[in-house]
């Protein structure tokens, strides 16, 4: 799991969220700190709102590994300056198992204070990583 996020983070650094050129759209570019050690949260998440905060794609190294491009995201108004994300990512490679899982990702972006907080729910396991970042914000 480590060296997917790893391996991804470098080619993941270089690429542009693609759908950060919308005209209009938002782009929340969030380097995480993580509170837990159990991995599945990547160092770096991307979250592109479009114009009038209707839809959200977010992108990470697990993303990037996975499916290869942003994936769509719930987006829920909180308030006027926040919104809730969901999104699910299937097919995560777990090394020691030789298998593969599921995350169920929930996250609160706060575009006033340009934070986003992350927190994972891992289908079969029972521990729930948590993370924070601060995010640098481009407006398409």
């Amino acid at each position: 799991m480590k060296r997917i996020v790893l391996a991804a983070s470098v080619v993941f650094a270089a690429a542009a969220s693609p759908a950060a050129a919308e005209k209009g759209a938002t782009t929340f570019d969030c380097e995480m700190k993580r509170f837990t050690n159990n991995g599945w949260i990547p160092p770096r998440v991307i979250v592109t709102l479009a114009e009038g905060e209707e839809s959200a794609q977010v992108y990470d190294g697990i993303i990037h590994e996975v499916i290869g491009k942003p994936i769509p995201a719930d987006i829920t108004p909180r308030n006027e300056t926040m919104v809730n994300l969901g999104w699910h990512v299937k097919g995560i490679p777990v090394s020691n198992l030789g298998g593969t899982a599921e995350v169920q990702y929930f996250g609160v972006l706060n575009m006033a204070k340009q934070t986003l907080s992350v927190r994972g729910i891992v289908s079969g396991f029972v521990n729930q990583p948590r993370a924070r970042g601060n995010c640098k914000v481009k407006r398409g």
